[in-house]
């Protein structure tokens, strides 16, 4: 005769105050955890490292960009790839009261067709292909994490954009789909916020976008009201403001790492964006 496991239940007030019914946290997870149900919703975030979701019936290998919308009562726990510790895997959870999430979609334009995310029984899956979900995971970390002025506000609207996340991962699954779709602009734009510092054509961004060039320079316009050209210059000057502000690395250099090996046309391209020259910026803190 099979022997039956027992099953935990975890209960909200373990994790939260019941007036702001939200924790996250960030788990090194290992073989210590059993597993477990729990009487909230959690959204979990694989951020680093490999290893095994076990849910139910099923086991299902997991990397970094797997992220798993787990409803009430459903039994899980996730497993390291090794107990060396040598390659942890980390996850991220955010866990809330269901009840809570739903009164804040339905009240919020728009939020109906959202709510109805939190009336899935089963455990679903979704892939964080762009970075996207793991930079909101780590702004609604460091809110939690934080005291500062504005907390339960900030950590509501992280929330609200973590479940629509998921909400057009359901609307859109994917890069897939037909030509011009968000999926495939969204795989050109990915394209301009990482490989700014190298010449990207607009043959290899519309060929990531599924369209033509023509249709593509169009729907970059729609999107983003910008050409490429203008788009990737603003994407290389936020990132050269960002390294004025935080290196003391020479501006011919900061230029170089954004782009531009011409130092006269960067000083005149940024002061033209920002209003002020790069020396400018730097000196006023």
């Amino acid at each position: 005769m099979a022997i039956k496991r027992p099953i935990g239940l975890f209960q909200g007030e373990w994790f939260y105050r019941r007036d702001l019914p939200i924790y996250v946290n960030r788990a090194v997870e290992s073989f210590d955890l059993a597993e477990h149900r729990h009487e909230f919703v959690e959204i979990s975030y694989v951020s680093e490292g490999t290893g095994t979701h076990h849910y139910g019936r099923s086991s299902l290998p997991v990397a970094r960009g797997d992220i798993f919308l787990i409803p009430v009562g459903q039994s899980h726990v996730f497993r390291p790839a090794s107990a060396s510790g040598a390659k942890p895997l980390i996850v991220y959870n955010c866990v809330f009261a269901e009840e809570a999430a739903d009164r804040l979609l339905r009240s919020f334009p728009g939020g109906e067709p959202i709510a109805r995310l939190l009336e899935h029984k089963e455990i679903r899956r979704y892939r964080d292909r762009y970075g996207e979900f793991h930079r909101l995971f780590q702004r609604l970390h460091y809110e939690y994490s934080s005291e500062r002025a504005g907390r339960e506000t900030a950590l509501y609207i992280a929330l609200l954009e973590l479940l629509l996340f998921l909400f057009r991962g359901d609307a859109e699954p994917g890069p897939e789909k037909a030509a011009g779709a968000s999926g495939g602009m969204e795989a050109a734009l990915h394209a301009l916020h990482t490989q700014f510092s190298r010449p990207v054509s607009v043959r290899a961004l519309a060929s990531l976008a599924g369209v033509g060039e023509r249709q593509f320079h169009r729907l970059f316009r729609k999107h983003t009201g910008m050409s490429p050209t203008e788009y990737v210059q603003n994407v290389r000057i936020n990132e050269a403001c960002r390294l004025l502000k935080t290196t003391d690395r020479k501006i011919a250099d900061i230029a170089s790492a954004v782009g531009y090996h011409d130092l006269p046309f960067f000083n005149s391209l940024f002061k033209k964006i920002t209003g002020v020259a790069p020396r400018e910026y730097r000196k006023r803190g």
